[in-house]
């Protein structure tokens, strides 16, 4: 019997998504625009904030402040773009993909193939995933297969997501990192002031200008711990729940295809070598089983021997049945003679019934006979007459 050999490569030759990187962004996409939003925080503050306590956080408190406002517009751009594949790709779980009207019954059906065409010209994540399995089903008509490339699928764009955010998550590690650099070079700078300071504490203006240098590296200790923390936190929360509502998105997914796609796949029914089946079943009936001639001899005496056993049961059951029919002719003759006795019982029991009816009848005649003379008088006219009498 052929077995067939299992080739995972080749059932993803098609599909719309080789590289499957749909909820993936563009590194330099992101740079770019994270540059335009760092010149347009620093132009709209230089114009209107400039004196203002944002204005001279942002440009008088060290380069740290410049490197700490541009990882967070690199975090802030790639959770925008993020959030909004992730809500591309929740309105495809609206659309029914794979029609009822499609039978799954025939892999290399016209309409099945039509339609996995169909599934890999679309831009989303949903039927990109749905077109791979189908294509996994045409190309081995096997359920199993399907269903391991979607497994497959499933486990890479775990493995993607969880990558993707590596990187913004060390940008926002490295954001309160720089502001504790800030800090460092603040308080450095404080303190090389202080030092100036004690060398040349003679006059009250050089006393002045030692106190600004010490508050002035002080200031910018603190400004920039503050700036990096407060961006930390910005950027860290909406991070974390587009994260959260892409690893969402995907069990979404996963449901969807688990529950309306694999279901209705049906497993391949292997291509049996019927010759080589029947030289096995031959070849091993020549083997285990003794050769017909050797059975003859064997088969003849089970034969006479049930033969002889078959005609004494049948002798046995037949004096049986003939014991058991005299009994019932017997039992038939006393119920015979019963009905007889019990049948002249009852006639002469009707012949005196009948004797008493006659004599009956006779006295019943004799009896009207004697009051036939009363009956004919009183059948006779009579006459009747009333008189008045009067008393005294």
């Amino acid at each position: 019997m052929k077995t067939p050999t299992k080739e995972p490569n080749k059932y993803i030759l098609i599909s719309g998504d080789a590289e499957r990187q749909k909820l993936e962004v563009n590194f330099w996409l992101i740079s770019l625009m994270a540059v335009l939003l760092f010149i347009a925080i620093y132009t709209l503050t230089l114009l209107f904030l400039r004196p203002t306590f944002i204005g001279i956080l942002l440009y008088e408190r060290g380069f740290t402040q410049f490197l700490v406002i541009y990882l967070a517009c690199f975090v802030i751009c790639l959770t925008v773009i993020k959030l909004i594949k992730l809500q591309q790709e929740s309105l495809s779980l609206r659309r029914s993909w794979v029609p009822q009207t499609v039978t799954f019954d025939n892999p290399r059906s016209r309409d099945l193939l039509t339609l996995q065409n169909n599934l890999t010209k679309h831009n989303q994540l949903l039927p990109i995933r749905c077109s791979r399995i189908l294509s996994a089903y045409i190309q081995s008509g096997s359920r199993k297969i399907a269903s391991e490339l979607a497994l497959d699928d499933s486990t890479f764009y775990l493995s993607a997501t969880d990558a993707s955010y590596s990187f913004p998550r060390v940008l926002v590690w490295a954001i309160p990192l720089l502001g504790f650099i800030g800090t460092v070079i603040g308080i450095s700078q404080a303190v090389n002031g202080f030092s100036s300071f004690l060398e040349q504490a003679g006059e009250i203006e050089q006393i002045k200008e030692g106190i600004g240098t010490v508050t002035s590296g002080l200031a910018v200790a603190f400004d920039t711990t503050l700036l990096a923390l407060l961006l930390s936190v910005l950027v860290m929360i909406p991070l974390v729940l587009v994260e959260r509502m892409e690893s969402r998105l995907l069990l979404k997914i996963d449901i969807y295809i688990n529950d309306l796609v694999l279901p209705r796949l049906r497993e391949k029914s292997e291509n049996l070598d019927y010759e080589g089946i029947k030289r096995s079943v031959s070849q091993a009936f020549q083997e285990y089983l003794p050769n017909p001639e050797a059975l003859i001899e064997p088969a003849q005496i089970y034969a006479k021997q049930a033969a002889e056993n078959f005609s004494q049961s049948f002798i046995l059951e037949i004096e049986r049945l003939q014991q058991l029919s005299g009994n019932l002719i017997e039992q038939i003759e006393q119920i015979n003679n019963m009905s007889l006795e019990e049948k002249s019982k009852f006639l002469e029991t009707l012949d005196q019934q009948l004797n008493v009816n006659r004599e009956l009848s006779r006295s019943m005649i004799t009896e009207i006979k004697q009051i036939q003379p009363i009956l004919e008088k009183l059948s006779k006219p009579r006459l009747i007459t009333f008189t008045d009498s009067e008393e005294l």
